[in-house]
């Protein structure tokens, strides 16, 4: 059976501050264990990799920071650039026709024309090949937030529709087939068990649905806190306390404790209402409450994930 790790492209997508990159870093660190040769992709973002990954500084050039697994921060600039050195064959011919000021210009009033370079990047990546097999067996787009992430994947279909017949469409046709294809791509959704994240997930899957035509799933809900208080002996022990015991030591941590116990309870309704509101296959991941986020935090954590979808076949 076919998991989320079997695909050619995974889209990691989700409201900011969800935790998107972290996630996107602990499934990259998954595939690459089970032997795919993985590229994580970002667009324009700030640089945390080399820390979330134990490797070097992930910028707009690819680099491997891990055994079989290679990071890129793609721009804009750096985009064309290498789109217009594969089209013109020829650094002297593209810094005549790209990096004069009345063609940049040009470039920077096209609508989306930013949006497709990155776009068509990522693209190309899932479609280049080494020595006779293809480069990487995994790509895996880190997004941009939820709003700027419909637009990014929306560019194919509006080049479809605007442009006419040539190199432009050929490409952008074979760009939204891999979009549209779940056998080959899907739209990993991150949220917290919060009201404003679920809300916008949910919204999310209506527009990823509507508006590119991509398939959802696995859904994977990130930062949860332990189940702690929320039923038996603890939970009533907990309940029939006061609320103050006079007691400072004693009272801190009935406080602490009547926290785990709210947040998981919060938890667990919004868990309920992503259930019934968006069916689909559910990861769960643990808020880990560790000083220093590195590269053993997030293999604690892509263990967890991996172990979880591998149980979660793709429909």
């Amino acid at each position: 059976m076919a998991t989320l790790l079997d695909l050619r492209l995974i889209i990691v997508a989700g409201k900011g501050g969800v935790g998107r990159t972290t996630v996107a870093a602990a499934l990259a660190s998954a595939a690459a264990r089970r032997g795919k040769r993985v590229l994580l992709a970002q667009t324009k973002s700030k640089e945390r990799l080399s820390k979330l990954l134990g490797g070097p500084r992930v910028e707009s050039e690819v680099v491997q920071v891990r055994e079989r697994l290679w990071a890129v921060n793609i721009t804009p600039e750096a985009a064309l650039r290498e789109y217009g050195l594969m089209i013109l064959k020829s650094s002297l011919v593209y810094r005549a026709v790209f990096e004069n000021r009345l063609a940049k210009a040009f470039i920077r009033a096209i609508p989306g024309v930013e949006d497709y370079s990155m776009l068509g990047k990522v693209w190309f990546h899932t479609t280049e090949e080494e020595g006779g097999r293809p480069r990487y067996d995994l790509v895996i787009l880190d997004g941009p937030a939820t709003g700027h992430a419909i637009t990014l994947l929306q560019v194919p279909q509006a080049i479809l529709e605007a442009v006419p017949e040539g190199p432009l469409t050929r490409d952008a046709r074979s760009a939204q087939d891999l979009l549209s294809d779940g056998k080959r791509t899907r739209m990993a959704l991150v949220t917290l068990a919060e009201d404003l994240p679920v809300n916008e997930t949910i919204e999310l899957s209506v527009r990823a649905r509507e508006q590119v035509g991509i398939h959802l799933g696995p859904l994977i809900v990130n930062q949860l806190y332990p189940p702690r208080f929320v039923s038996g002996p603890s939970a009533r022990a907990l309940d029939l306390l006061p609320e103050r015991c006079d007691d400072e030591p004693l009272d801190a941590l009935l406080q602490r404790s009547r926290i785990a116990q709210r947040r998981r309870a919060m938890n667990d309704r919004y868990l309920e209402k992503l259930r019934t509101s968006l069916p689909l296959g559910q990861a769960h991941l643990p808020y880990l409450f560790a000083p220093d986020f590195g590269a053993e935090t997030l293999d604690d954590l892509s263990l967890r994930l991996e172990a979880q979808l591998l149980q979660l076949p793709l429909d």
